[in-house]
């Protein structure tokens, strides 16, 4: 047991948390001796349950916990994200041609919609931000305006016809990664699909490892984070990067992260 760790718990999301990363989460958290708190998040809820604050809280739960955490000043340093930060257009902007869509529009639905794609044109599109308002997918012209239309007709906090999207050609992909980061060093990765199909391994190549962290020499949104990296064409890319307390761990190791991530919170946090 770890001293330096009395005063840390983890509050996980019981709910929306895939029972078997629930229970890994929880030996992990054992094994270096960090209390657990298991919660549940009530949909469209305005906020967070109570728990004991006696402790520094370390997050994991959905993107709407994140909202909760993040609206709470005493809370936020263990939810770690920048809205600003993590968003496909500020990763552009950074680290250019190394991005998977680095010609991709900026763009919103409203604007999408003035083009003039044939029907049956693909293309492949995705939310701006790190929200998950809607998931990344490849989509003929056609069927985008029918979700316009749809979309115009709903009331969405998350989405809106002025919300911004990445619009891209679609690519082949060979191989996509997850890997966690902890200060510019790769701590663990998992592969997640290949060839669009879900294949969910643990680890990753050495050379996705030093690309990532060539990248992060570059550049990071946080110092703690996921980045997923994809092989297309021979060569290596960012897809997106993503809240690490949010981030599905497909086969990554759980007691390494959960491990990591407690040292680097309270070495922060001293």
């Amino acid at each position: 047991m770890n001293k330096g760790y009395n005063d840390i718990q983890w509050v996980i999301q019981r709910n929306l948390t895939n029972s078997n990363d629930l229970q890994q989460l929880k030996t992990a958290c054992s094994a270096i001796g960090v209390d657990v708190l298991e919660i549940d998040i009530i949909p469209f809820t305005s906020q967070l349950p109570d728990f004991s604050k006696d402790k520094q809280s370390i997050f994991y739960g959905s993107t709407t916990m994140g909202k909760l955490v993040m609206a709470n000043a005493g809370l936020q340093a263990g939810f770690f994200f920048d809205p600003a930060a993590f968003s496909i257009a500020n990763y552009l902007d950074k680290w250019g041609t190394h991005m998977l869509n680095h010609g991709a529009q900026v763009t919103s639905f409203n604007e999408l919609m003035s083009k003039d794609y044939e029907a049956d044109k693909l293309l492949f599109i995705r939310p701006d931000d790190d929200s998950k308002s809607f998931s990344g997918e490849v989509k003929q012209y056609s069927e985008l305006r029918q979700w316009f239309d749809h979309l115009k007709t709903v009331e969405n906090t998350d989405l809106s016809p002025d919300s911004p999207i990445i619009v891209s050609e679609p690519y082949h992909i060979h191989f996509e990664w997850r890997l966690w980061i902890v200060n510019k060093r790769v701590v663990a990765a998992s592969k997640y699909r290949e060839d669009f199909r879900l294949k969910k391994e643990r680890g990753c190549p050495p050379e996705v490892i030093r690309f990532a962290e060539q990248r992060c020499l570059e550049y990071t949104p946080h110092d703690l984070f996921v980045m997923d990296i994809c092989e297309t064409g021979g060569n290596y890319y960012i897809v997106e990067c993503g809240c690490l307390n949010s981030a599905g761990f497909y086969n990554a190791d759980i007691i390494v992260i959960v491990s990591e991530v407690t040292e680097a919170f309270a070495r922060r946090n001293k």
